[in-house]
């Protein structure tokens, strides 16, 4: 009975360990990875924060929301590729969750994964630099049009 308790123990710590890789001395959840192409980039987008010794960002479904909202206007033509509505989108988030301190907005498109998405950004002064702003929460939204996908990220400090 200990041996098996042992066994149990050892599988759960084993399993564990598989599941969560220290970087930077924050824990970040690898198996984000393999999901949802938005739970990718967030795992990307963390990956990065805390090799730069950042807190990770808190996926939010009102700020995702409107990030989805941005990504299929921009899809479907809509509004044009950029950040056109960026601060109806910041009000709308303020009104549900309160006094909004800071936002930032990283767009793409293209035939990427999410990987290759989070790495463009991180090559981009600009989007790098939001990526490793002093924000809490991001929302993150794509849509697709044929094979091109449009990428959405809303950072936001509350």
């Amino acid at each position: 009975m200990l041996i098996l308790k042992n066994r149990r123990i050892l599988a759960l710590l084993v399993a564990m360990f598989t599941v969560f890789n220290v970087q930077a001395g924050v824990w970040v959840d690898s198996s984000k990875a393999g999901g949802s192409l938005e739970e990718q980039i967030l795992y990307y987008t963390n990956r990065f924060r805390a090799s730069q010794g950042l807190k990770p960002l808190q996926l939010d479904p009102s700020i995702s929301q409107q990030a989805l909202r941005h990504s299929q206007d921009m899809a479907n033509g809509s509004t044009g590729f950029g950040h056109e509505g960026f601060e109806e989108r910041v009000a709308i988030v303020s009104k549900k969750m309160g006094r909004v301190a800071a936002a930032a907005e990283n767009v793409a498109y293209g035939t990427l994964d999410a990987e290759a998405v989070v790495n463009g950004w991180i090559k981009s002064p600009g989007h790098r630099r939001n990526m490793l702003g002093d924000y809490n929460l991001i929302g993150i939204g794509t849509a697709d049009k044929g094979r091109i996908t449009f990428f959405t990220q809303v950072f936001i400090k509350h």
